[in-house]
């Protein structure tokens, strides 16, 4: 579990993905895997 943070004496909530950072995170993961198995796939093939 992340430890809570304080801020002025208050706790700060942690931090969240955003629906935006999910999908870019996403894109970065599959585009070069597409390429990757494509260019295996032209290989072989």
């Amino acid at each position: 579990m992340k430890k809570a943070i304080k801020v002025y004496g208050k706790e700060a909530p942690g931090a969240r993905m955003t629906k935006s950072a999910a999908v870019l995170l996403a894109s970065l993961l599959s585009v070069p895997t597409f390429v990757v198995l494509t260019v295996l796939d032209l290989l072989v093939l």
